[in-house]
């Protein structure tokens, strides 16, 4: 298709995914690298064309919302301030808009804002969560990640190629899904195989590059690193960038804030008003504010001599072109996991409509893994966090009342003979989920928690070894020999664990029935995410019941008749009494807001009609992801005491 200067879209993608790079200081054609490593691994997956094309130019423009952001704090080498962290969390969602904006398909829009969501959940804008993040996000994050590490960065030098193949395997199960860093190397092998070919390319003084390194080799060396804490001797240079959520590929870095200051304050010069919406100078932007502004041409970076990875990066975008390896591109990697109709928490969504609200204290009745509280300390707001479950009440303990991470000695301690078998298991029900010595690895620990003296701590160790679960069981038969030692794994979340501002002194979480703590909770704000009415599980979901059985025990179990929990509504009439249960004791709060996601059993008229028998309802917002597989549409609905309809 032609524009009207007579340039084809391709072609401006392509200039304009050159004057990204150009921006963030790539010397070498990473968004093309990254778009034809994308564009291999969709087509093998046997993603339909539509979803290819996308997958293709969400790579190429990926950092379109940085680019319009230009934030001053992109090209210095020091660790980012948590106030420049908190924006650059923004430029995934400015992307997604700006991709709007040059009538991109939908579908490539959301995978712009999902590019920077991990594996495990630690991600940004909106924390998805493995089968959550639809599979084209998943692709982009891997190819970035390792298109990133060839080169470098205001942060670090370029890695060699060995050094990147390490990193990328590594990041499975943390950072990127297992089966699509599989896939990738593969893909990387045959590159590197066809580079070598005598005559293969006609690349002027190529380098010798030397085949592809064993997998099991690699990991042992790793091992060998990784094996001491990453808190004090980081295992690779990915692990000398900041804690998470930035990665190896993307930390960008900014001055640190002064340790006399007090987090949050002067948050205003740097978090948004709202996260869904582009912020170009200004932070006073509102939901209906737009940006029309015409995207200023980056500087272009001083002439250097090229590093000695410019050559690889252009022989692997070469050998990437080349009708030989396209035509080996047959659907041969069936076996990623899709996304379901599930909740998927929209944390940049969320935290969006929170920011337009007036309150001073907010209570959260099912906290789950949510991570509103970086926003709500940053804010300097007074929160009560809640979850029913036991393992949702302990990540509300870790998240709201933490200030600070694990110290070494504490972790020392945690891992002392987790790996030692003792006469029988103190859960069994660990065998359900885990092999014989993960199990035995999870019930140490475990132990060893228990044992800690501190509640907080308790609740972080047991958040970490969630975390750790949940990697354990990432990988399969085919994807097993990326997996790492789960004491290493343990030592490098913990190394990565990001506690944010220390918050008001008085936040507190609990963990108690919804009804029990809404009757008891004194605040200005009841948000209340409304229970889920889907039957299907995926994604954080479906990890629910091995989370429990692992935090309660099997004594708790036991006495509660197992650790499914309550049954969750089967007919649009039980869900909406469910709701009103919880709405007829709230009247002591000023403002509601509650969440509900569509398609559901009710719906979200519904729910507006059933909160305006209490009180008017002030404002409805909604977020719309139906787009990709497993996607819902969110809504946010406001109500407040007083207020017109």
């Amino acid at each position: 298709m032609e524009t009207a200067k007579g340039k084809t879209r391709e072609d401006i993608i392509n200039r304009l995914a050159d004057r990204i790079d150009s921006f963030e200081k790539y010397t070498q054609p990473h968004s093309r690298l990254m778009a034809e490593l994308a564009t291999h691994l969709a087509r093998r997956f046997g993603l339909a064309t539509p979803d290819v094309d996308a997958i293709t130019e969400a790579a190429m423009l990926h950092d379109i919302g940085l680019y319009t952001m230009s934030p001053a704090y992109h090209a210095f080498p020091r660790p980012l301030s948590f106030e420049a962290r908190l924006d650059l969390w923004r430029h995934p969602v400015i992307g997604e808009q700006q991709m709007a904006k040059r009538d991109a398909m939908r579908h490539a829009q959301l995978l712009v804002r999902w590019h920077h969501e991990w594996w495990n959940g630690s991600g940004y804008p909106d924390m998805l969560a493995f089968e959550d993040i639809p599979v084209g996000a998943r692709i982009v994050r891997a190819v970035e990640l390792y298109a990133a590490l060839l080169c470098d960065r205001p942060y670090r030098a370029a890695l060699d190629e060995q050094q990147a193949v390490e990193t990328l395997t590594a990041s499975a199960g943390i950072e990127c899904d297992p089966y699509v860093v599989k896939a990738l190397l593969a893909l990387l092998d045959e590159l590197q195989a066809g580079i070598q070919q005598p005559g293969a390319l006609e690349i002027v003084n190529p380098p010798e590059v030397e085949a592809a390194p064993d997998r099991l080799s690699l990991l042992e060396r790793s091992i060998a690193v990784e094996s001491g804490p990453v808190l004090t001797a980081p295992e690779s240079p990915s692990d000398l960038l900041p804690a998470q959520p930035i990665s190896a590929a993307d930390a960008i870095n900014s001055e640190p804030a002064p340790a006399s200051r007090p987090w949050g304050e002067g948050l205003k010069a740097f978090v948004p008003v709202t996260l869904e919406l582009p912020e170009q100078q200004e932070s006073q932007l509102t939901l209906d504010d737009t940006d029309t502004s015409e995207t200023v041409s980056p500087v272009q970076p001083a002439h250097r001599e090229s590093p000695p990875a410019v050559p690889l990066i252009e022989s692997l975008l070469a050998r990437a072109r080349s009708n030989e390896l396209a035509r080996s591109d047959s659907p041969r990697w069936r076996g990623w996991s899709g996304s379901r109709y599930t909740r998927k928490t929209l944390l940049g969504f969320q935290a969006s409509v929170l920011r337009q609200l007036e309150f001073r204290s907010i209570a959260v009745p099912f906290w789950s893994d949510a991570r509103l509280d970086w926003y709500l300390k940053a804010w300097g707001k007074l929160i009560f966090a809640n979850d029913p479950s036991g393992w949702g009440g302990v990540v509300a303990h870790a998240n709201v009342e933490a200030t600070q991470p694990l110290g070494e000695d504490t972790i020392t301690r945690i891992l002392e003979d987790v790996y030692v078998p003792g006469v029988r298991l103190a859960n069994p029900d660990l065998r359900r989920w885990f092999g014989e010595t993960d199990a035995w690895w999870m019930d140490n620990l475990r132990r060893n928690i228990e044992a800690l003296d501190d509640q907080v701590t308790r609740a972080q160790a047991l958040t970490l070894g969630l975390h750790t679960g949940d990697y354990a069981l990432s990988f399969d038969e085919e994807t097993l020999d990326l997996r790492r030692p789960l004491t290493t794994v343990f030592w490098r979340l913990a190394g990565r664990a990001f506690a944010g501002p220390a918050g008001q002194p008085h936040n507190r979480s609990f963990n108690q029935p919804a009804e029990d703590f809404i009757k008891h909770a004194r605040a200005d704000l009841l948000y209340l995410r409304s229970p889920v009415s889907h039957t299907g599980q995926g994604g954080a979901e479906a990890r629910s019941e091995w989370r429990e059985a692992w935090v309660r025990g099997p004594a708790c179990q036991e006495a509660d008749g197992g650790s499914k929990g309550a049954t969750p509504p089967q007919s649009r009439q039980s869900y909406l009494a469910s709701l009103d249960r919880l709405l007829r004791i709230a009247a002591n709060f000023r403002t509601w807001a509650v969440e509900y996601q569509e398609p559901g059993l009710p719906t979200a008229l519904d729910i507006v009609e059933l909160i305006k028998e209490y009180r008017p309802v002030k404002a409805t917002y909604s977020k719309d992801v139906t787009e990709v597989a497993g996607g819902l549409r969110s809504y946010i609905i406001v109500g407040e005491k007083g207020s017109s309809g």
